[in-house]
């Protein structure tokens, strides 16, 4: 964490005290940060590209992406309202932002920044699995519906993958407490499909990974579409770790985690609730969300990610935070 020291004692305080003053009061020091982290990891990205170590996806723009990812990193806070940029190490910083830009990601649209401790961890929203998904492999598509007691629905394997044969739903058989299954169509650039199928069990079972255990407001309230995001993130991640050129291999670890907001849609509610009537935030648990969407990508996780490491700062390393939810 990197301070500014103010000599001038505060009010009250005993003569030749010192102040200590965080990188983010203090406009000099947050320049420096950003030249530090934006900056570096901005000429990191060229030399690789220019070394032939990474093709940057076409259309896509690193530096718009590290400006639009500067301008998040300052909002994102952890649990006890402690700025990421204070509490953060630069060299976890940096490798958040050059894995954003590795996966061609933009912040808050595709991914998002975490604090771990004094570690910024990188997760990666549902929408960032499709848009890559779509975008690196031969996937062209991919729809998702949920089965419920008493539809009439069978699939087949064919040369080891499931084709769907039929789904015959009504109206009355759509209770959200009784869902049995759900399932992904994915379509494929050459126009031929499969499916892949979750039953309930083991959809609560991927949810279980999450913080809230599959007991968040928006499991409860929209059982449905959580069930949906689940498997898309499943027919998206399997497609994705046979990619050739992935990086997302088993023998790499699991890049698919997904971010620890299974609270956030409670903690979302909450803090609205606190701000219709006026009152301040509630101290506990806030970190910046768009919506419930983002609760949607809950995945089994099979492995600790490994980092990609830019050259090493005289910067105290990043504590292990064993990708441990902050809320």
């Amino acid at each position: 964490m990197t301070t500014t020291t103010n000599n001038a004692a505060p009010s009250g305080a005993q003569s030749g005290q010192a102040q200590t003053q965080l990188v983010t009061q203090n406009n000099t020091a947050l320049k420096q940060v950003q030249e530090s982290t934006i900056t570096k990891t901005l000429e990191r990205v060229n030399a690789m590209q220019q070394s032939g170590e990474l093709v940057l996806p076409h259309g896509y723009e690193a530096a718009n992406a590290l400006k639009s990812a500067w301008l998040y990193l300052q909002t994102v806070e952890n649990r006890g309202h402690q700025k990421a940029i204070d509490v953060c190490t630069k060299d976890s910083i940096c490798n958040c932002l050059l894995e954003m830009c590795i996966r061609g990601e933009h912040p808050k649209k595709h991914c998002y920044f975490i604090p771990c401790g004094n570690s910024l961890e990188f997760w990666e929203r549902y929408t960032g699995k499709v848009m890559r998904a779509k975008r690196d492999t031969n996937i062209a598509d991919i729809h998702a519906q949920v089965v419920y007691e008493g539809d009439d629905f069978s699939f087949i394997s064919v040369d080891g993958c499931y084709q769907l044969i039929e789904h015959k739903t009504c109206l009355e058989n759509m209770d959200t407490t009784k869902i049995k299954a759900a399932y992904a169509v994915v379509i494929l650039k050459d126009g031929t499909k499969y499916i892949e199928v979750m039953t309930m069990d083991m959809i609560r079972k991927a949810w279980q990974q999450g913080s809230m255990k599959g007991n968040s407001g928006a499991h409860l309230n929209f059982t449905d579409q959580m069930a949906k995001k689940t498997v898309i993130a499943r027919a998206c991640k399997i497609a994705l770790d046979g990619t050739e050129d992935n990086f997302n291999t088993e023998e790499d670890g699991d890049f698919t985690m997904t971010p620890p907001d299974a609270a956030e849609a409670e903690l979302e509610a909450a803090n609205k609730e606190v701000k219709q009537i006026g009152h301040k935030q509630p101290s506990q648990n806030t970190i910046h969300r768009d919506s419930f969407e983002e609760n949607a990508d809950y995945e089994e996780v099979e492995a600790e990610p490994k980092k990609l490491q830019l050259e090493p700062e005289q910067a105290t390393p990043a504590k292990s935070s064993g990708r441990k939810c902050p809320i």
